[in-house]
């Protein structure tokens, strides 16, 4: 019978220990970030240049940290697009010209970060990494014609988000993201975060567009993050 009650008096005394080493957080984060797309197959035959396009990101951040460890989350609203062009070609007509691509689009993520502090106690470097769900909010795009001793024309649209023939792109986009960053408290329950993410979309276009149009290739989201997060900490031990 003693032995049943050392093992619970044991159990109770670590969680009592584990719950003054934890702690929920909420706060706001933002930043910039650059964008590009990722071709393949037609598409990157297509596109031999795509080159990063600015943006801006920003919103809540909230989660649950557990000693060195903690799992970071948050509602983020973020731009992303591209900058792309083909090489040289020649035009029915025999002019050589190349074409140009902008797109813009904006959407609401939400990662699910697992965040490592590697180095120091308070003030360190911390690893995180996870997946990240996009979903498609609105976008436009702008194609422009170069023709040399000619000069120029464009065009502009919106960009679909959808399971249609007719929307380029999926609405609901995972992905993967990864990176450093560093951790300092802020008084006496809040801590200062600087990260650096690589973001890596898996396969943004929508395939029965893809089907119908009859083009085979992957398009994919790639951002490169810096956000600056500030977060608030309620500790599991405190009487509040």
């Amino acid at each position: 019978m003693k032995k049943p009650l050392i093992l619970l008096s044991f159990l109770f005394f670590s969680f009592q220990l584990s719950a003054q080493d934890m702690s929920i957080f909420v706060g706001g984060s933002g930043g910039g970030n650059l964008s590009l797309f990722s071709y393949t197959a037609v598409y990157a035959n297509t596109w031999t240049s795509s080159k990063p396009k600015p943006g801006l990101n920003g919103g809540v951040a909230f989660g649950v940290e557990f000693g060195k460890m903690a799992v970071v989350s948050g509602v983020n609203f973020i731009q992303k697009g591209t900058k792309s062009e083909t090489d040289n070609y020649k035009l029915e007509n025999g002019n050589v010209g190349y074409l140009k691509a902008r797109v813009n689009t904006s959407f609401i993520q939400i990662p699910l970060l697992f965040r490592y502090h590697i180095l120091g106690e308070k003030f360190g470097l911390t690893a995180s990494a996870g997946p990240s769900f996009n979903i498609g909010l609105a976008g436009n795009s702008r194609l422009e014609l170069e023709v040399a001793n000619v000069g120029s024309q464009s065009q502009s649209g919106t960009v679909n988000f959808g399971s249609g023939i007719n929307d380029t792109y999926k609405r609901f986009q995972p992905g993967f993201m990864l990176g450093p960053g560093l951790l300092m408290p802020v008084g006496e329950k809040g801590k200062l975060a600087v990260n650096i993410l690589w973001d890596l979309g898996f396969n943004s276009v929508n395939e029965r567009s893809n089907a119908a149009k009859g083009i085979d290739g992957k398009i994919m989201n790639v951002s490169t993050i810096l956000n600056v997060s500030y977060t608030h900490h309620f500790n599991f031990g405190d009487k509040y």
